[in-house]
């Protein structure tokens, strides 16, 4: 029987994907994010101006398995990449998630040098038996299966009576039971015996990427090693023999989130999940907001947790429901990833003005008011550039609201990365203090 389940692992693990497989599994990008506004602010103003991706990547521009285009455009907001590679070439928008796919090139180059397969197919037979007797072991004999903490033990036994509550939902709503997470996060039985997710989880990490990344030939490859880990053919620690450089981690400057935001990053999918839900429920988040946060494919579960994380270190705030709502409601899977910079650079409390009071989206852009009078807009932007369409989103921010006393409130814009000088000039213009570059000193980043 085991030897069975091991071939099922073997071929689940490592079946072709097909040759028409998608670069990312997140829905196609609708328009880019600061072009889709209407330019009612009429054709002034100026034309975006190219970068250069030596200049802005440095050596990361050619890697063993990929290249940038030398000529990076930008949207009037974002810079947007142009990678070649073996698969084919594509797009990354914004110079963080740039970096951050570089990152899982070179996981993939690493993982593509290493294959176990002969490994595999020699011991098989009766490797699977270690993971699957220790299911058995966990259920007849529980206080010797493991010296769990308590914390573990009551997590456990939570995770126990979720599975109990999905089973009678399942059977309530005749198979059909309500989603709360997108179906790429979806386990399925092999996946639960042999806990294939934990090991995927434990490489991932010493690769310094997401486990649950976007990069779908990643994905594949990370399950595909995971698949010979989690059949006791090899240990992780072995596999990661091959991976030049110290090892990482791809939480490391995550910002300021509390101890159970990092003990629920390294869960299952459904069970970060369930977390998630409770704890935006402890926030008094509407569950119909809460649901389009848990179903938005353009984060991953790591990042929905670490967004959680850190809208928890902001209980006291007022309108959290806004901000929830305007990351579920993103357009493109940069918008998503910048909005959770945004909570990440806000975890660090940088304003230095006291709490913030209240949160609001107004046009597009989170304002956070302090006391009566102060207001904060935070922009995210690579280089922000004076077009017709940011002329017209950002002049309408001279409409939000007063201050109490019905006077002009002290008003800033912090932008998180450059501005040219055309733009400057017009915010300051409309009344606004302008600061920019704010992300770039910022060790808390994401």
């Amino acid at each position: 029987m085991f030897g069975s389940i091991a071939f099922l692992l073997f071929l689940a693990g490592c079946a072709s994907k097909g040759s028409q497989e998608p670069f990312f599994d997140y829905q196609s990008e609708a328009a880019q994010g600061a072009e889709s506004t209407s330019a009612k602010a009429g054709s002034r103003g100026e034309q975006p101006k190219d970068g250069s991706a030596s200049a802005l990547l440095g050596n990361s521009q050619v890697g063993p398995n990929y290249k940038v285009n030398p000529t990076v455009v930008s949207n009037g907001r974002y810079n947007i990449y142009t990678f070649e590679t073996e698969r084919g070439n594509y797009t990354v928008t914004g110079d963080a998630l740039a970096r951050k796919h570089i990152q899982e090139l070179t996981a993939l180059e690493a993982l593509k040098a290493y294959s176990p397969t002969a490994e595999f197919v020699h011991g098989a037979g009766d490797a699977v038996t270690g993971p699957v007797k220790g299911v058995f072991t966990a259920v007849t004999n529980p206080a010797g299966a493991s010296k769990a903490t308590y914390a573990n033990v009551e997590r456990q036994a939570k995770s126990v009576q979720r599975g109990f509550s999905k089973a009678g939902e399942f059977v309530t709503t005749l198979g059909k039971p309500e989603k709360w997470q997108p179906s790429r996060e979806d386990e399925d039985l092999i996946d639960k015996l042999v806990d294939r997710q934990k090991e995927k989880r434990r490489l991932a990490q010493a690769l310094n990427v997401d486990p649950y990344t976007h990069f779908v030939p990643l994905s594949n490859e990370l399950t595909k090693m995971a698949s010979y880990s989690a059949t006791g053919t090899f240990s992780v620690k072995r596999a990661l023999g091959f991976v030049s450089g110290g090892a990482g981690t791809v939480i490391s400057g995550i910002g300021f989130v509390d101890s159970f935001t990092t003990q629920t990053i390294d869960m299952a999918p459904d069970e970060i999940s369930a977390v998630n839900r409770e704890r935006l429920q402890k926030l008094n988040i509407s569950d119909s907001t809460i649901k389009k946060f848990l179903l938005s494919d353009k984060l991953t579960p790591t990042e929905r947790t670490l967004a959680v994380g850190y809208l928890t270190g902001l209980s006291g705030v007022a309108g959290l429901e806004n901000i929830v709502a305007f990351i579920a409601e993103s357009p493109t899977r940069h918008d998503a990833f910048f909005a959770l910079q945004t909570l990440s650079y806000l975890s660090a409390q940088p304003f230095g003005s006291g709490p913030v009071a209240h949160a609001e989206i107004v046009h597009g852009i989170p304002i956070f008011s302090f006391g009566d009078s102060k207001k904060i807009a935070l922009l995210t932007s690579d280089q922000l550039f004076w077009t017709p369409p940011n002329a017209s989103q950002l002049s309408s921010l001279g409409e939000a609201p007063r201050g109490n006393g019905g006077g002009a409130p002290n008003r800033e814009i912090w932008v998180s990365g450059g501005i040219s000088d055309l733009a400057k000039r017009q915010l300051q213009r409309q009344g606004w203090v302008v600061k920019a570059n704010i992300f770039s000193n910022s060790r808390w980043l994401i």
